[in-house]
């Protein structure tokens, strides 16, 4: 005698069938939205970024998921280190009143014999280390613009040039910043000993505290990394000038000098929202037309873990996953009952696969 437990009733066929095209149509729409239709190039391209979700993550994942995004010449560790801001020791500042009289020597000195000023960033500034990153960088991508065949002497020390001018922009920008980066530092060090005082474990009080200025202190960055992003694409700009009209209009030359300024962690987070894009219409098709059901809810499944392991529930500011959550449940619902083959193409490829079992 079958047993009555292990069979499915009209209704809970007509629920599956149902679950199934919803959370299919919601893929579906997912990956969809991130495309748009580029008229002048006539196809179809990816106008999404998972950098907001990546930048985001929190929990033991997070370096993971923060080292697939551009990381903006590695300021979450050159710029956002915790420093107390505490009076200066007359040893100090001595030592730095004399580094900017030897300075200002070494530019007078300059100017005299007509030779370029060194545009040096102060050791002791809170934001020496990310700026001295930043203006390597750029000095790599001057390197890789210059060594391209074809560019003249003249185009190669226009190149020169154009580092040296967003070199002194970004020195002159800092410079202007420095009481608030230090003021950021200073509060990353507030938080710093809160999250290490044994009392803040269990309080809820000094949990909602801490969550709440490590809210405040990182959105703090974002506006000085706007506007080296502004710099950098300026500074890419003026690269781009140093070509003659017949060169930029050389696909070959264009090509070859955007690599050259291309950042290896843009073109791994183009790759990822290529991929992200793919994979979440594939599942939304194959859902909604009952083709390969498994499959495509375990790889949907395991979208949305990722999803969720970005932003894990027990972890203080960490975003809302409810969402995600239940729709895995459902998922993993999907995945156990091969729902596509009630009113789906599962229904021919689990015949198939039946008949196939059989003869062997």
């Amino acid at each position: 005698m079958a047993d009555v437990r292990k069979q499915l009733g009209a209704f809970a066929v007509l629920a599956l069938v149902l679950l199934r095209l919803a959370i299919g149509w919601h893929f579906y729409r997912q990956g969809t939205e991130k495309l748009a239709y580029d008229a002048d190039e006539g196809r179809y391209r990816v106008e999404f970024s998972a950098a907001p979700f990546l930048a985001q993550a929190k929990g033991p994942l997070a370096g993971w998921f923060h080292s697939q995004v551009s990381n903006d010449h590695d300021w979450s560790t050159l710029l956002a280190v915790p420093r107390q801001n505490e009076p200066l020791a007359a040893e100090e500042a001595t030592r730095r009143a004399r580094w900017f009289a030897e300075q200002q020597r070494a530019r007078r000195d300059a100017e005299q014999n007509e030779q370029p000023v060194a545009i040096e960033f102060p050791p002791f500034a809170p934001y020496h280390n990310w700026a001295s990153q930043i203006a390597e960088d750029w000095s790599h991508q001057v390197a890789s613009v210059k060594a391209l065949p074809g560019l003249t002497d003249k185009q190669r020390s226009q190149a020169d040039h154009a580092f040296r001018t967003r070199k002194q922009q970004l020195a002159e920008y800092f410079a202007g910043e420095v009481d608030a980066i230090t003021e950021y530092q200073h509060e990353l060090w507030r938080l710093e000993n809160w999250q290490a005082e044994p009392e803040a474990n269990g309080l809820p009080f000094q949990e909602q505290r801490i969550a709440s200025k490590a809210a405040d202190t990182s959105r703090s960055p974002f506006r000085w990394i706007s506007q080296i992003r502004e710099f950098e694409q300026q500074f890419h700009e003026d690269l781009h000038r140093v070509l003659s009209g017949e060169q930029r209009a050389d696909a070959t030359t264009m090509a070859a000098i955007d690599e050259a300024m291309a950042d290896p962690r843009e073109q791994r987070l183009d790759q990822i929202n290529l991929g992200v894009t793919i994979l979440t219409i594939s599942v939304g098709v194959c859902l909604l037309v009952g083709f390969f059901t498994r499959l495509a809810s375990l790889t949907g499944a395991l979208f949305l873990l990722a999803v969720i392991a970005s932003q894990p529930p027990w972890v203080p500011g960490a975003a809302s996953t409810i969402e995600q959550t239940v729709e895995l449940a459902g998922m993993l619902v999907l995945a156990g009952t091969g729902a596509g083959r009630w009113f789906g193409l599962d229904f021919f490829t689990f015949a198939l696969f039946q008949k196939c079992c059989r003869r062997s």
